[in-house]
């Protein structure tokens, strides 16, 4: 007979895995602009070790565009961690038959300001950073401000299975050859999911929803 700690386990592992399925229903529902997004979600509220730092890729889709990102994140005190990304976008623009291609990095920092425990069920942190989108005739620069909540859920195998979800306001300054300059600032929601697949290496989903709407996949890994 299953203990009462065993089957409300299972209850989480159900309940995070209908969580995913409705970000990825969601992804495919929504409509999506054009306008990239220099940033993406790393899972979770819990900061990354002093012994074990994190790389992982991602690869995110939205209305003409695909970006493709590699990042790294280091512990920096028991209660923070701090995370630097690299990013390529293939953006294809209405009635052009070229795609459009953009480099960019960011630098983020987060703080868990809540740790999950007997006085509190989630892991709450939070999150800022800045970063740019680039090429020849085109800037963009981007500085998320947010709070991202999550819970650590251990599954009967000991994997963990991590949902997560975070408002942030982001705020653009775009400027374009020819003088045209713009700033404007959103608010956007950030939904996703972790699973860890083999020892400190997990898969991770993410749909980010705002002025922009974007979905994310990706990989990470402990060293």
């Amino acid at each position: 007979m299953l203990s009462a700690r065993s089957r409300l386990s299972g209850v989480h592992a159900r309940t995070a895995r209908r969580l995913a399925l409705l970000a990825v229903l969601a992804a495919c529902a929504l409509p999506c602009t054009a306008r990239a997004q220099v940033f993406y979600s790393y899972p979770g509220a819990r900061p990354v070790t002093d012994y074990s730092p994190s790389l992982g890729a991602v690869a995110g889709f939205g209305d003409n565009l695909i970006r493709l990102a590699g990042f790294a994140r280091f512990n920096v005190t028991p209660a923070s961690d701090l995370g630097v990304e690299v990013v390529y976008d293939n953006a294809g623009s209405e009635g052009a038959n070229d795609d459009v291609g953009s480099g960019g990095a960011g630098v983020d920092y987060r703080y868990r300001i809540v740790a999950a425990g007997d006085s509190a069920p989630l892991d709450v942190a939070a999150q800022a950073g800045g970063g740019f989108l680039a090429r020849s005739d085109y800037l963009n620069l981007r500085f998320p401000l947010g709070v991202v909540a999550s819970r650590d859920i251990v599954l009967k195998d000991e994997r963990i299975l991590v949902p997560y979800g975070g408002i942030y306001v982001m705020i653009d300054y775009v400027d374009i050859s020819g003088g045209q300059s713009d700033t404007d600032a959103d608010v956007e929601l950030r939904l996703g999911i972790s699973a860890e697949i083999v020892s400190k290496g997990s898969l991770f989903a993410a749909l980010h929803v705002g002025d922009d709407t974007m979905f994310f996949v990706g990989f990470n890994a402990g060293l």
